[in-house]
């Protein structure tokens, strides 16, 4: 019996040996089976949790003026440029995330064996989110060649004009919408759609709103393809309701990472100029947006203080990040229906010249937002009466620009990158002796940095964009950035 069972054990271990020597044999890089509505979810996911990574709590929601953190995560808020480690890591985990998922999933969809046009044109408004953000933040990056490192073994891409990548993007959204209109939803993602849950009409909608808004971010680099891409979009259906908005519940770890933050490391408190918008307009998401601090007030941080005015500050003591924003399960959101409706508001009056169709879609914008957060139906009301829901005929551009600025809340990093288009609300300058002027002397910072790690690994392709683009610093604009 004992020799029965040694040379079974021989047996198995010789079968297990010839089984890893098989492994060994098998072409490492090669695809055998892999699952693209996996990775559709992983790179969706990813896209969400971009909008609370370091991008934004340390960067955007700083430049945007939402916020300010605490301990060493409030840096950038002085303008300073000297995170070489965390412009790395940020370049490299959007990269790794959101763009490296998407583009398997494209490289998937589109072979022969595998084809699906319904999800390729899914999978390719994901892409186009991802790469936006990247290229607001830095300005020119890989993007032909991007991401293509496990696909198509390119370890060195070229850097691409962002006017070319803005005008590829808004032709991959359009094909995506011509897909996705008469599409079957059987052949979409039933069960790994985390946004809209294969409901394609709402997929049409947020590709063509997302289209919008890249077409809106145009309007003073290259007025004619936004005038004329605007057009297409007003053609086509679009978010307007609350039902359409692009959002997630985060339901792993500790859920929402604003709730980790706001209630550990590094602590967030809302900014002054914020709140100073909301109350002096009586705007009922004050209370949302913002908590109120031990005495039962709203008291925000001024952005920018130098570290003795911040030691004076009283930090801790200043109101944080409202609970709908920063709970376990508080939505995390890329696009809203008040965002379009603030757009087309806007295109309305640049465009269309028509104040009173820009003051219909403006207050629309406002109802959307305010019913967003569940706000009580007579404090809607009393907002919607009151002088700041209506365009007077002046500065009605500040209006509306001011009004998305507070709309895109929680969506800090699209904040930023609205100031930075339309410039508004308007950031002042640094010259008080309490704020600190950084690298940029006081202005706005415009973009984020190529790291040294890039400059060393790419070298000839990074000098190349900055050539093209400007000195690589955090004060040089990006294509699009005109004010």
């Amino acid at each position: 019996m004992k020799k029965i069972l040694v040379l079974m054990v021989m047996l198995a271990i010789s079968f297990s040996c010839q089984d890893h020597l098989d492994d060994l044999r098998d072409d490492p890089n090669a695809v055998t089976s892999i699952d693209d509505a996996a990775l559709f979810t992983k790179a969706v996911r990813s896209l969400f949790q971009g909008t609370t990574d370091e991008s934004v709590a340390r960067f955007a929601g700083h430049y945007g003026h939402y916020f300010v953190a605490g301990s060493t995560a409030r840096l950038p808020d002085q303008y300073g440029d000297g995170f070489d480690v965390l412009y790395n890591s940020m370049f490299s985990e959007m990269y790794g995330g959101v763009i490296r998922h998407i583009e398997e999933v494209l490289e998937i969809t589109s072979t022969e064996n595998t084809k699906n046009e319904v999800r390729h044109a899914m999978a390719d408004v994901i892409a186009v989110l991802g790469y936006a953000k990247l290229t607001d933040a830095f300005g020119e990056i890989p993007y032909i060649e991007g991401g293509k490192g496990k696909t198509q073994g390119i370890i060195h891409p070229k850097y691409d004009p962002q006017q070319l990548i803005y005008e590829d993007m808004i032709e991959r959204l359009s094909s995506s919408i011509a897909i996705l209109k008469n599409a079957d939803p059987s052949m979409a993602y039933p069960n790994s759609d985390p946004i809209f849950n294969k409901d394609l009409n709402k997929w049409v909608r947020f590709a063509n709103s997302v289209r919008l808004r890249l077409a809106m971010r145009l309007r003073d680099a290259n007025n004619t393809l936004s005038r004329q891409t605007v057009a297409e979009c007003l053609s086509e259906p679009l978010m307007e309701t609350n039902d359409h908005n692009a959002f997630m519940i985060e339901t792993e770890g500790n859920g929402n990472k604003w709730y980790t933050m706001r209630t550990g490391f590094p602590s967030i408190k809302m900014s002054t100029m914020l709140i100073n918008q909301l109350q002096t307009t009586d705007d009922p998401r004050l209370s949302v947006y913002v908590s109120k601090d031990g005495d039962g007030a709203y008291s925000g941080m001024t952005n920018g203080l130098d570290d003795t005015a911040f030691g004076n500050s009283n930090f801790s003591l200043k109101s944080d990040m409202g609970l709908a924003l920063s709970s376990k399960e508080s939505k995390l959101y890329i696009m809203t229906a008040s965002e379009i409706w603030l757009l087309r508001a806007e295109a309305a009056l640049a465009y269309d010249n028509n104040p009173a169709q820009a003051n219909i879609l403006y207050r629309r914008g406002l109802e959307a937002s305010l019913n967003q957060w569940d706000i009580d139906t007579s404090e809607i009301t009393d907002f919607m009466n009151s002088p700041a829901a209506s365009l007077e005929g002046l500065n009605d551009e500040l209006q509306i620009g001011t009004q998305l600025w507070v709309a895109l809340v929680p969506n800090y990093f699209e904040g930023w990158s609205h100031i930075r288009r339309t410039g508004y609300p308007v950031i002042a300058d640094r010259t008080a002796p309490n704020l600190s002027q950084g690298a940029t002397n006081g202005v706005l910072p415009k973009r984020f940095l190529y790291s040294s790690f890039e400059l060393s690994s790419n070298n000839d392709h990074v000098l190349e964009a900055i050539s093209r683009q400007g000195p690589n610093k955090i004060d040089t604009p990006v294509w699009w950035d005109k004010n």
